[in-house]
């Protein structure tokens, strides 16, 4: 038996397989000493680690019952839990790796003193977008810190609950407010 098979970690794996694939997940240690072929010792130091995470319990001075993970007969299950987690990291790091590109082309673009000129978008531009169809569309420029309000307007009667009222408010300067398009008449109250 190579240094590698002998390992602590190695027959942890090993002891654990033995546990699940017993009858109710019981195993006499004697057992499972001579199938892994180690000294009972090393076993008491499986054991030990596991009984203290609560994987396992001692059913009697010999014998201990597997109490992880289900009933220790879903391999499968857990196997395809495992694939779809080393999935999920490896589409995780993909998608971190895109938006690293991403930030680092935008830093870019905003150092661009050409791109800057032409980074705007038109009124027409937004009138065009179908889900702003028969919307009205408010663009607000405002400065930094600028707080808004749109309170719901639940003390309205029933037929006037699509009535809003917006509410900003800036510190730190003006703020520009322009009507992009319009499907109902919008007031606009400076106060």
């Amino acid at each position: 038996m190579s240094r590698n098979d002998c390992s602590l970690g190695t027959l942890t794996k090993k002891f654990v397989s033995l546990v699940q694939d017993a009858p109710d997940g019981i195993i006499d240690l004697n057992t499972a000493a001579g199938k892994l072929l180690v000294q009972k010792r090393r076993i008491y130091d499986i054991t030990n680690v596991l009984e203290g995470i609560g994987l396992i319990e001692k059913k009697s001075k010999n014998n201990i019952q597997w109490k992880g993970y289900g009933d220790g007969t879903d391999h499968e299950g857990v196997e395809d839990l495992q694939e779809k987690l080393r999935m999920l990291e490896a589409r995780s790091k993909e998608l971190d790796s895109y938006m690293d590109i991403l930030n680092r082309e935008f830093v870019i673009q905003q150092n661009d003193a050409n791109f800057r000129s032409r980074a705007y978008v038109t009124d027409e531009d937004i009138r065009n977008i179908p889900a702003f169809k028969d919307q009205t569309v408010i663009a607000i420029k405002a400065p930094s810190g600028t707080t808004i309000a749109v309170p719901y307007p639940e003390h309205l009667p029933e037929r006037d609950r699509q009535k809003y009222q917006i509410y900003l408010q800036s510190k730190d300067g003006p703020l520009d407010i322009y009507l992009v398009s319009a499907q109902d008449e919008v007031k606009i109250k400076d106060e």
